[in-house]
């Protein structure tokens, strides 16, 4: 099955309101909740199911060619250039599939592929995809997030912020972090879904952090 087409959504924002179009039409005429509609449009770079990509051309009485020419984000394995229209950059970074804030999970022989980003030269960056609801309603099941080493490094830990962990043995996973105000080596680890519970883990346990620093909504 051929995956999503990465468009910018400001763009499909542009283009609604230039046909005259609410959200709530677009969002019927494509068969996609409102939220989904929101989530596209509020998204500087988005994946679109082909389906409703054909679906947004007819109704904009645009070829698929000219519909990616004005809302379309630069295709994967193409080297970075500008999202249509604005002078955002994007490149590809490696993705993988599946992490989840609620088990951890082996990053050796997970799936792996590439996904259109917003560029950002010599930054050590990687995504991976949200497994289950335990990031709701931050993330959602299927969103694809761009993590950052260098960020992490550099800034240290943020109180409360979003980061893909990688333990000693091997596990990873995707939690907030606070700092445990009791003791400076232990840190709380924790989902946004508050049906999850916290976790405490010693720093020294940590061999890999990256801070989220970008989310692309996936289409419905």
């Amino acid at each position: 099955m051929a995956g999503p087409l990465f468009i910018a959504g400001p763009k499909l924002a542009d283009l609604r309101t230039e046909r005259l179009l609410t959200q709530a039409e677009l969002a019927g005429e494509l068969g996609m909740s409102l939220g989904g509609i929101r989530r596209l449009e509020q998204s500087p770079i988005v994946g679109i199911q082909l389906r409703n990509f054909r679906r947004l051309a007819e109704l904009t009485r645009l070829t698929p060619g000219q519909l990616r020419s004005r809302i379309g984000a630069s295709p994967s394995g193409q080297p970075a250039a500008l999202v249509p229209g604005s002078q955002q950059p994007v490149s590809d970074v490696e993705q993988f599939h599946g992490v989840s804030a609620a088990r951890t999970e082996a990053r050796a022989g997970v799936e792996r592929g590439q996904v259109p980003a917003p560029a950002a030269n010599g930054q050590r960056r990687f995504a991976a995809v949200v497994d289950g609801d335990c990031m709701e309603d931050r993330y959602r099941n299927g969103d694809v997030v761009v993590f950052s080493v260098d960020a992490a490094e550099s800034e240290g830990i943020l109180d409360g912020r979003n980061y893909f962990i990688q333990f000693d043995d091997g596990e990873n996973t995707f939690k907030r972090i606070f700092l445990d105000p009791d003791d400076a080596d232990r840190l709380i680890l924790q989902a946004w879904n508050p049906r999850y519970p916290s976790r405490t883990i010693e720093r020294s346990r940590i061999t890999l952090l990256a801070r989220a620093i970008y989310r692309l909504v996936p289409d419905e």
